[in-house]
């Protein structure tokens, strides 16, 4: 199709596709569904952009990621092609006028978030929309076997009918064979084309290291960072580990430059850092797992991962994000018993901010999450070549060539187990770091087994609704008032004074001060 040359020189001003991308577009055009696993720098917007413009028309785009809405539309608006979005980050008037151009039948890109579906001033525009193409970025988030799944990509389906079937085109730059089984099926795609364009990354060199203690990192990173030029990213867990790792690097390194990036930060923070990055030569960017998303740096030359990832998707998906130029990068993971606690805390979270989850969704969210865990502690731990054991996760056969992973440099690679004793060792390591290992081992315990009465479990909900309207009113995450652990064993028990509170896991004297009170009190109204 000539179209598509010209149309890629003349509009988006590049020279040559990338691999996969002209089939993926020829696909979309010629009126077929399309599921499309392309890693990250891939060229995946360009997907569903040039045959916007070619096909002309309405183009909805579902997104997660507000800050790579703004920086698409802006770039599509640069090249004199009509986009426009709808989300939180915008002020009352430009969502007004949003709506008021798609009543006048806007033909365009149109980015929303999915929330946006279920806003009343948005339903009431959604039966005269009747897009050429609908696309839905992140797709991995409609499978609660991804490892970022969001429960309003549920409705999509749904929206996906009301607005007449339109061809439709799944994006994911992470997906294993049971994450695309269920994004087919769960967005009811009709014999979709299916585009998987591989997942190994010749030009980075993967490495795992496991510490005794965390305190034995910053050495061993002092020492990595005072022998490696160019830009990069440390990776951290937690925002406390980001602004003290980041304050130790800009007194150590005081000749580079220095980013911190956390969602804690305000926004206008966080644009600033991620724009001097961008800017930046030999600049360090220690950041949460909320960096990086849209990011389009070529010349990072090292990803450190500070702490375990919760998944080998998110581990892929971030380390990835090294050697876009396709020359040499470096991908070191850092990993201790310390780690898997902090990981398995975030599992004890998940549903603490969503109350219409239910008890048997959030027993299998946290089954699937502990199960992706235990996949990424066997990646970090194994005497398997990295490269074959990221190709063998994501169901890919290519064959690994000249590796220069950790483990292949030593020659011990291995066929198919990760080391048990070092698994067992690190384990162990994270049962030694727990100061309270009797009080994580009920709350555990009670948080896994999710069995309540009909009572229970209406005092249950009751409770975390409460929860949820104290948070938004102090500002803060639901998981920092109680967590749902704690919340089902004060649901079972019916503590009715402060005393026998403070007898349950996860309530000690200074929450039974500061939450006491209002929890005996919405016992009462509800008994």
């Amino acid at each position: 199709m000539q179209i598509l040359d010209s149309t890629l020189t003349s509009v988006f001003q590049l020279s040559s596709f990338r691999p996969r991308q002209r089939e993926v577009i020829e696909d979309v055009l010629a009126g077929h569904d399309v599921l499309a696993v392309m890693p990250t720098g891939a060229g995946k917007s360009l997907c569903f952009q040039l045959p916007a413009v070619v096909g002309r028309g309405l183009t909805l785009v579902i997104s997660p990621l507000i800050s790579l809405m703004a920086d698409q539309v802006r770039q599509l608006r640069a090249l004199n092609i009509p986009a426009m979005l709808l989300n939180s980050s915008q002020s009352g008037e430009e969502a007004t006028e949003a709506l008021r151009l798609l009543h006048q039948g806007f033909a365009g890109l149109l980015y929303v978030a999915p929330e946006r579906f279920s806003a009343p001033s948005f339903q009431r525009v959604l039966p005269k929309l009747r897009p050429k193409l609908f696309v839905i970025d992140e797709a991995h988030c409609i499978s609660s076997w991804g490892h970022d799944f969001r429960p309003e990509y549920m409705r999509l389906a749904e929206i996906r009918r009301m607005l007449g079937e339109p061809v439709t085109m799944a994006l994911t730059a992470t997906a294993t064979p049971q994450v695309r089984r269920d994004i087919v099926t769960l967005l009811g795609l009709k014999q979709p084309r299916i585009h998987v364009t591989g997942f190994d990354r010749p030009n980075l060199t993967y490495s795992s290291r496991r510490f005794e203690k965390s305190a034995q990192k910053d050495p061993a990173l002092l020492r990595f960072l005072g022998t490696r030029q160019g830009s990069g990213i440390i990776y951290c867990s937690t925002r406390r580990a980001v602004e003290e790792l980041a304050a130790l690097l800009e007194d150590k390194f005081a000749d580079r430059e220095v980013f911190a990036y956390h969602a804690g930060m305000t926004q206008a923070a966080r644009a600033k850092s991620q724009s001097r990055f961008m800017q930046a030569e030999d600049g360090i960017a220690v950041a949460t797992n909320a960096f990086g998303m849209g990011i389009n740096k070529p010349d990072i030359r090292f990803v450190v991962h500070y702490n375990l990832p919760g998944s080998v998707e998110a581990y892929y998906q971030e380390a990835g994000r090294a050697g876009r130029d396709g020359r040499p990068a470096h991908c070191i993971l850092y990993h201790c018993g310390a780690d898997l606690r902090t990981q398995r805390f975030f599992i004890q979270t998940i549903g603490d901010n969503n109350p219409a989850l239910s008890l048997p969704d959030i027993a299998r969210l946290r089954r699937h999450a502990e199960s992706k865990l235990e996949s990424m502690l066997g990646f970090a731990s194994s005497d398997v070549c990295r490269r074959r054991q990221i190709l063998d996760y994501f169901g890919e056969s290519t064959a690994v060539r000249d590796c220069r992973c950790d483990v292949c440099e030593r020659g011990t690679n291995h066929r198919y187990q990760p080391d048990p004793e070092a698994v067992r060792r690190l384990r162990a390591t994270e049962q030694k770091s727990s100061s309270k290992p009797r009080a994580l081992r009920s709350a555990a315990q009670a948080s896994t087994s999710l069995t309540l009465d009909a009572g229970a479990k209406q005092r249950f909900e009751r409770l975390r609704t409460w929860r949820l309207e104290f948070a938004r009113e102090k500002g803060w995450k639901a998981f920092r008032v109680l967590h749902d652990s704690t919340l089902m064993e004060i649901a079972r028990l019916r503590p009715r004074t402060l005393k026998e509170l403070q007898t349950i896991a996860g309530i000690g004297p200074k929450k039974a001060e500061e939450f006491g009170t209002a929890i005996l009190a919405e016992l009462q109204r509800h008994p």
